[in-house]
């Protein structure tokens, strides 16, 4: 964790009063999208229709969740670029995350073939990681481990893998209202505990966005879309790699790891599962942690249940990093718990049998 938390959070680190007026603007406009958002998704053609089987929504919701998230965030992000030192950084950020909001919208409107979509965004990440090479993680360093692992040629593609794999488990894992944001407001927390101060506006931007387009997303009057699920998962993931690469001293890889544990291991138990039954990884079915949580349990504890379990064992080991490997083995038994215990329909049939 940064050295000196209150100065850390002073107005200072956000860029003074102007930094703060930066954030507010960016609510603002986050807002105002998430207001119009039935009439903003109507005229872009981005309403998600119900069908009866797995779109089970009462009505057609307009998937302009990342429009209210990622416009006010890239702009922040190309006003970091415009007044801070780190030019490429932010730059780079703002023009690939804005491809990627693009793909989504687009797969928003028209579905794109899993494989070709895969393929583009594994060429934005790459493309980002070859302008700014200082976003490569060429090293791993574990709180378990004295020894550091170095990656040296295999860093780029380590990486960029990294990136596209976070990626493609948000965009799995946003099955049901309020979990990919919350998520997403999770790993912005856990970043600000350790991100440089230049960084603090963004991330502030980001969480500011990320509540009021979550209110929405709860009261079922918009949905993230793939364009959110898309460019978020993107820019957080850049800026972890960053965070990771500056303060690699106080925040082992483990500890990043454990941030993104529970959707990265449930889109890896799910393809699996796919490939076993003989269909395809990116095929869709109901076996989500998300989707077993909702037949379990109504849906706000469902929900608290998720938010608990991929978020609260990272942020509480953000404050005592030692103990991120026992937080991880918690993580992953209470997971395996979860998927292991049978549903009620399924208990029933047990008890009637017997």
């Amino acid at each position: 964790m940064k050295e000196g938390t209150i100065e850390g959070w002073s107005t200072e680190a956000v860029g003074g009063v102007k930094g703060l007026v930066v954030v507010a603007l960016a609510a603002g406009v986050s807002a105002l999208i998430s207001v119009f958002a039935r009439q903003i998704g109507s005229h872009l053609r981005v309403l998600d229709i119900p069908d009866g089987k797995r779109k089970n929504h009462p009505a057609a919701t307009p998937q302009t969740g990342g429009l209210a998230i990622g416009v006010p965030t890239l702009a922040v992000l190309v006003y970091l670029a415009m007044t801070s030192l780190f030019l490429p950084l932010y730059l780079i950020a703002a023009g690939t995350g804005l491809a990627c909001l693009l793909l989504g919208l687009s797969d928003d409107r028209k579905p794109i073939r899993p494989a070709y979509r895969l393929l583009l965004s594994l060429l934005l990440a790459l493309v980002a990681l070859e302008v700014v090479p200082a976003l490569q993680v060429t090293f791993l360093h574990f709180s378990f481990w004295d020894q550091a692992l170095f990656l040296e040629q295999f860093a780029l593609v380590f990486t960029a893998v990294c990136i596209v794999g976070l990626q493609n488990s948000v965009n799995m894992a946003d099955g049901k209202n309020g979990v990919v944001m919350g998520l997403c407001l999770f790993w912005c927390v856990e970043l600000l505990l350790f991100a440089p101060d230049h960084m603090n506006l963004v991330l502030l931007a980001l969480c500011a966005t990320l509540v009021i387009a979550l209110a929405f997303n709860l009261r079922g009057f918009l949905f993230l879309g793939d364009s959110g699920s898309y460019s978020v998962s993107y820019i957080i993931a850049l800026l972890a790699i960053y965070v990771y690469d500056t303060a690699f001293a106080a925040l082992p890889a483990d500890l990043v790891i454990l941030w993104f544990l529970i959707p990265v291991i449930d889109c890896l138990r799910v393809m699996a599962l796919r490939v076993f039954r003989g269909h395809s990884p990116f095929s869709s079915d109901q076996n989500h942690l998300h989707h077993l949580l909702h037949r379990r349990l109504p849906w706000r504890w469902g929900l608290l249940v998720y938010l608990s379990l991929a978020g609260m064992p990272g942020l509480l080991a953000s404050f005592a990093p030692s103990t991120t490997l026992a937080w991880c083995i918690a993580a992953l038994s209470c997971y395996g718990v979860i998927i292991a215990w049978p549903e009620r329909r399924e208990r029933e049939v047990g008890d009637t049998a017997k």
